[in-house]
């Protein structure tokens, strides 16, 4: 059901943790001036310098986005829908609190700046949570009709 308010808002959280796979969430100045760029997928590729803490946040991100499109394809059953939208706000906020939590260097890194990439999971959460709000809706205007017959 495309055309759904609901399933495009869930397509557009899942398209932003596509996106927060590869935008860097932080940079890193190591000892010149010269900034280096880390994103999940990036930190992959350092484990002599980044610590396995990246799997943490990596992982919830994938899982928000096979939630946001298993949440797509529940459109019949939308109870299930309305919590599986809510689970995908969680860990998309999750997501942003494991990027600032979290201490990704094995050793000393002179200064660590947070870059948006840190913060696209908060918008990815809103439109989950627009999702579970239209979810909602719909579910509560079905209800009604049922209450008329």
């Amino acid at each position: 059901m495309i055309q759904r308010k609901q399933t495009l808002f869930l397509l557009a959280t899942a398209i932003i943790a596509v996106i927060t796979l590869f935008v860097p969430f932080l940079t890193i100045e190591i000892t010149t001036p010269l900034a280096v760029g880390l994103s999940l997928i990036e930190g992959l590729k350092h484990g002599d310098v980044i610590s396995s803490q990246i799997y943490f946040p990596l992982i919830l991100d994938i899982l928000v986005i096979l939630l946001s499109f298993i949440t797509i394809f529940q459109f019949k059953n939308r109870i299930l829908q309305y919590k599986l939208a809510n689970l995908t706000v969680l860990l998309s906020v999750f997501v942003t609190g494991l990027f600032f939590l979290l201490n990704f260097f094995k050793g000393d890194v002179a200064n660590v700046h947070f870059t948006f990439g840190a913060f696209l999971p908060l918008i990815g959460a809103a439109f989950a949570f627009l999702a579970g709000h239209f979810i909602k809706k719909d579910e509560q205007l079905v209800r009604s009709a049922d209450r008329i017959r």
